[in-house]
């Protein structure tokens, strides 16, 4: 049994619901097979960072390739920053297309010899094959999500909060990605059915009654490392979202292991036109003392 890295521990919560949450279903949404297969390459300095850090800077290289070449843009530094992206998971957010699989064909560590430096250089390889689906319709300017979480980095066991106010009436729905890329849903969850939020109005996460109640959002690292990176997934829709059963309930300290993966999230995530959503990922870190 895996351990859970972040949990929620829930004595009684009963919420009363303004709708019928048991089957929402966005209608209109259908998946589509026009996704697209292409072989990138990524780079990443190894220099002042780990060797797992730069493994994974260089896969998101070569990510952000494989969606320039695909949706026929350039994506710039620019464009990270105005769409609230972090480089923990920098491809997932830009406003053109997701990468919903990929297979690593090589990777290797390079030196490089720089007459201007004494020193050679290290970088990490990546060769990628990618599959990319162009993102639907164009973004909403008027409907944006403000969130964050209480801090970025978390010591072992410490409380989690977040903090959420969309531009709009909306539906949200909060997933948890692990470091394995395994995905967990927060809410919805079995007592929480109505997802329904207010525009411009904060929503916490845990808040002081839902503390009193039992509700607990504790942070774990994964054992026999001193950092775990996680991420959090806010989702907000213009109209009731039906995920299914697919991504387990995230809510109790441990888990079956028979989630879906952030593959299977993102595919379905990319056949919701932008129009009818928002997103914001919150990455953090764990570190055991």
């Amino acid at each position: 049994m895996q351990n859970l890295l972040l949990f929620i521990t829930l004595i009684s919560l009963s919420t009363a619901s303004s709708e019928d949450a048991s089957n929402p279903v966005a209608a209109g949404f259908s998946l589509r097979e026009d996704a697209q297969w292409v072989t990138v390459e990524g780079n990443s300095s190894m220099e002042n960072i780990t060797k797992e850090d730069a493994r994974r800077l260089a896969i998101e290289d070569a990510e952000r390739n494989a969606v320039e070449q695909v949706a026929g843009v350039t994506v710039s530094a620019d464009t990270l920053v105005s769409n609230f992206t972090v480089s923990s998971d920098v491809i997932s957010a830009i406003p053109y297309g997701k990468v919903i699989e990929k297979e690593i064909i090589e990777e290797d560590i390079k030196i490089i010899k720089d007459e201007k430096r004494k020193l050679p250089s290290s970088i990490y390889y990546v060769k990628l094959k990618v599959k990319v689906a162009k993102e639907k319709g164009n973004i909403d300017p008027y409907f944006k999500l403000d969130a964050s979480l209480n801090r970025t980095v978390y010591k072992d066991g410490e409380e989690m909060q977040l903090k959420i106010k969309p531009a709009r009436d909306c539906y949200i729905t909060i997933f948890n990605i692990l470091e394995d890329d395994s995905v967990l849903t927060l809410i919805p969850n079995r007592h929480i059915r109505d997802t329904f939020i207010k525009s411009n109005e904060y929503l916490l996460f845990p808040d002081e009654n839902m503390k009193k109640m039992g509700i607990n959002l504790k942070v774990h690292g994964v054992d026999g490392k001193n950092i775990t990176k996680e991420k959090i997934y806010i989702l907000c829709f213009k109209q009731p979202v039906d995920f299914g059963n697919k991504f387990e309930e995230g809510i109790y300290g441990t888990y079956k292991g028979t989630t879906a993966f952030v593959k299977e999230l993102k595919r379905e995530v990319v056949d919701i036109p932008l129009s009818e959503r928002t997103e914001r990922f919150l990455p953090y870190e764990i570190r055991k003392e």
